[in-house]
């Protein structure tokens, strides 16, 4: 009876799959299964565990509950704070505003002062001297005038283009909103069209004044002015309007709404009220002896 072969001598049918094999039969690889059993043995394990399960110091807990006491803190007192704030704010507002009315008031008892000054000096002065006196007080800005004349109105753009590089004022990087320089030409161009007076939102031009940036605002005699800006010019409507158009400055005007969409309109009125100026001091130079 033939021997039966020895099945550990006996190659398998799958030993050319020795890889895969070792793979299925030791599932876990032999220097991590060392590793595990070394942390085993001295406690390894269970020092990993405790790290996930330590509780936390109380040097943590101390220094988080006092950021969160500075923080209830400061949510309290500013909570405290906010009305005081608003308090003074508002109180600020209404000294402001009564400030603007006492200087309105004082405006307007001034000019009454004025008016009965000049009416006590025509008369003192007789009929052909005080006629004299009447003209140099209203083109000094001394007087007020009503009478015919055009409107002017200028205002901001939304969303003019900055970018074009023929702006004919080349000192602007914001070239929607209406500068002094603009106003300026604007000024300029009524008094070569013929203007006998004019003024700015209400504001009386003189010799003296002065249209300036202060920064963001346009000021008139040291006064800020807020757009939409409408000069008023006393004078013959028909003869100024087209002097104005025709003028450089008009023309400069309408160069900014075709390029930058600033807003630029003109209109003859059968009647302009324009206030005397404020501000008439002088200052007379004297030679040094």
């Amino acid at each position: 009876m033939p021997t039966p072969p020895d099945v550990r001598s006996t190659p398998r049918r799958d030993a050319s799959m020795s890889l895969l094999t070792s793979l299925l039969n030791d599932t876990l690889d032999p220097g991590y299964a060392e590793t595990a059993a070394r942390r085993k043995a001295v406690g390894g394990e269970e020092a990993v565990a405790s790290h996930w399960t330590r509780r936390p110091s109380p040097t943590v807990l101390l220094g988080v509950a006092a950021v969160a006491l500075v923080l209830v803190i400061a949510a309290i007192q500013t909570h405290r704070q906010a009305p005081a704030v608003e308090r003074e704010r508002n109180q600020l507002i209404s000294r402001v505003q009564d400030g603007e009315r006492k200087n309105s008031a004082d405006e307007s008892m001034i000019s009454t002062l004025r008016g009965q000054l000049q009416a006590a000096q025509a008369e003192a002065l007789g009929p052909e001297q005080g006629k004299a006196f009447t003209a140099l007080s209203v083109a000094t800005g001394a007087a007020p005038v009503t009478g015919p004349g055009l409107e002017v109105v200028l205002n901001d753009a939304a969303g003019a283009d900055s970018a074009a590089s023929s702006d004919p004022r080349q000192t602007s990087t914001n070239q929607s909103r209406v500068l002094d320089l603009d106003l300026q030409n604007a000024t300029n161009g009524l008094w070569a069209a013929g203007a006998e007076a004019i003024s700015i939102n209400g504001q009386r031009l003189t010799a003296l004044s002065a249209i300036r940036t202060a920064g963001s605002a346009i000021m008139v005699d040291f006064r800020p002015l807020s757009p939409p800006y409408t000069l008023q010019a006393i004078g013959d409507p028909k003869s100024m309007a087209a002097k104005f158009a025709d003028g450089a400055d008009g023309r400069y005007l309408f160069e900014l709404k075709s390029q930058y969409g600033i807003g630029f309109t003109t209109s003859t009125k059968n009647k302009l009220s324009l206030p005397a100026a404020t501000q008439l001091s002088l200052t007379d130079a004297v030679p040094a002896p």
